[in-house]
């Protein structure tokens, strides 16, 4: 060896000493398996973002949803039918408080708000969601799509990093 190459070789052990040092003080430890491993990681969320969105979207699709007379009969809370024109009566009164109240608008935007709230839980109540006939094996792909999906996600979600 000639004394540039002596030379040469020292500076390239003094660069790959400085770089491990570097690499220490501030914890980088990325290999080429940890790099790997990442696009691994990757890789396997969006397989399980994509089990997890085909198994919902089967399972939406097998099911069916209908209204029971909404605004037919009325509200039933417990063994008392509130008739659907009661129901819309807070809403009513509290924009009526909303335009006549100047100073206290507070109280009619909360009637309002109550008034809403109550229209709102109205029509929820009065829907029914069912599930269409399906075949079995159908019925385990839907699922399992979703329980596969949902273990990937997390897996590579809350998995311990190095």
């Amino acid at each position: 060896m000639t004394e540039n190459e002596k030379k040469i070789k020292e500076l390239e052990d003094s660069i790959k000493k400085m770089q491990k040092e570097n690499d220490e003080i501030f914890g980088v430890t990325e290999t080429k398996s940890s790099s790997h491993k990442t696009k691994n990681d990757l890789l396997m969320f969006f397989i399980g973002l994509v089990l997890l969105g085909a198994g919902l979207f089967w399972l939406f699709q097998r099911t069916s949803v209908a209204t029971v007379g909404i605004f037919s009969g009325g509200l039933l809370f417990g063994n008392i039918m509130i008739p659907t024109g009661i129901v819309l009566l807070p809403l009513i009164v509290g924009i009526i408080l909303l335009f006549f109240l100047e100073d206290k608008r507070i109280i009619g935007w909360i009637v309002t708000v109550i008034g809403l709230i109550i229209v709102i839980l109205s029509i929820l109540m009065s829907v029914r969601i069912s599930f269409e006939r399906t075949s079995l094996f159908e019925f385990i792909c839907m699922f399992g799509f979703i329980a596969a999906g949902t273990g990937l996600l997390l897996r590579t979600l809350f998995r311990k990093r190095d």
